[in-house]
């Protein structure tokens, strides 16, 4: 016995040097090529303003990493193959993220954004014919406007484990809408564009109402959680739009979605959401057998968990849930099964010096993966 785990061992170390640890990209944003923003170059650290846009509005890649607040003062103009990334749960944009018409290939992760009172008022303003945007682990708040609104035929993006919510008061009160797409039955130029997902995010304190909403697109939300009670309605199916309902937790809020246009699109829901304290609308049949089939693999949580994993995990400065939360400890990709795909993947957190990249790992709260946790995926192999 000692003869094989030494011999699994050195495969393991050995594997280790061929073995990535990059943001999984997923959803629509892994599509049209897939998404790797700046890739693996190194992190340029900004902490001021004309820093933070120097190197956001070049045209070289890069990743771009935000140190502690910086006060835009307005907006700015992302460009293609950038990766936009807080150093740690206080770094802070003040102002509105846009991008230069035709920009693609860009990542914006563990970010806290608002933008009360600059420019349009958006938080992540995603115009003009963008694609392959992938948004992750960011709190977006009190904007003025739309926390992250995609328009003008955008395409191939994901918003994943994002946080949104409303302090109370705001100086627009009356405007506490989250996220839309497609600005308006007129924008014809969205059809066969918009497709986006939304997975694991959070719309919490008196978020009102575009979680999301909007016309044309084929958006594909499912694993949110929904705690905005008091709201107007939570998903707004529009104009030709198709949206794809699956395994929610709609948490004492109204109007889980909700027809706002004289001609809606589709949707279509499973039997895996769940609805606290929420009817479940019935103003539009189902269409989940005739509805979109995302082309990329995703795993649908069972919906019970999601009001304890969602608010733990979403936002700025969280680490992404242990997969032994879902399965035993070792299965990774949550196979149902510990094989080499999970070895390989294992050897990357190996001897990581670094609490939030292996917290997927890190069974033993230590912040290293070590011989212990080595020892766990041992006994799941033999099982």
């Amino acid at each position: 016995m000692e003869r094989t785990l030494f011999l699994v061992v050195v495969v393991a170390i050995f594997l280790s040097c061929f073995t990535s640890n990059a943001l999984a990209v997923d959803g629509w944003a892994s599509q049209n090529g897939g998404t790797t923003g700046g890739g693996s170059l190194t992190p340029i650290d900004v902490s001021t303003a004309a820093d933070f846009k120097t190197n956001v509005e070049s045209n070289s890649p890069c990743v771009v990493r935000v140190v502690g607040t910086i006060d835009l003062g307005g907006g700015v103009n992302i460009k293609s193959n950038k990766t936009i990334m807080g150093l740690d749960a206080n770094s802070t944009i003040i102002g509105r993220l846009g991008f230069t018409n035709g920009s693609s290939n860009i990542i914006i992760q563990g970010l806290n954004i608002t933008n009360p009172i600059y420019d349009e008022k958006d938080g992540i303003s995603v115009k003009n014919t963008i694609t392959n945007l992938f948004i992750t682990k960011c709190t977006v708040h009190d904007c003025g406007d739309g926390c992250i609104d995609i328009t003008n035929a955008s395409d191939f993006i994901t918003v994943s484990w994002c946080k949104f919510y409303y302090s109370n008061p705001t100086p627009f009160e009356n405007h506490r809408y989250v996220n839309l797409f497609s600005a308006s039955d007129t924008a014809t130029g969205d059809r066969g564009k918009l497709r986006i997902t939304f997975h694991h995010n959070w719309w919490a304190s008196r978020c009102d109402q575009r979680m999301p909403r909007g016309r044309f697109g084929k958006v594909h939300v499912y694993n949110n959680y929904y705690s905005c009670s008091g709201n107007t309605y939570c998903i707004g199916v529009g104009l030709e739009s198709q949206i794809r309902v699956e395994n929610n937790y709609f948490d004492n809020v109204n109007k889980a979605w909700y027809n706002p246009a004289t001609t809606p699109g589709i949707i279509g829901w499973n039997t895996g959401n769940v609805f606290v304290n929420t009817t479940i609308p019935t103003w539009a049949p189902n269409n989940y057998a005739t509805i979109f089939t995302p082309p990329y693999s995703y795993t649908l949580d069972d919906a019970s968990y999601l009001s304890t994993t969602v608010p733990a995990y979403a936002g700025a400065g969280t680490p992404y849930p242990p997969h032994w939360y879902y399965t035993v400890y070792g299965d990774f990709d949550r196979s149902g099964i510990v094989d080499m795909n999970d070895l390989a993947t294992f050897t990357g957190y190996w001897l990581v010096d670094d609490c939030n990249a292996i917290a997927d790992a890190d069974y033993y709260p230590d912040c290293i993966v070590n011989f212990r946790e080595f020892g766990l995926m041992a006994e799941s192999w033999m099982q």
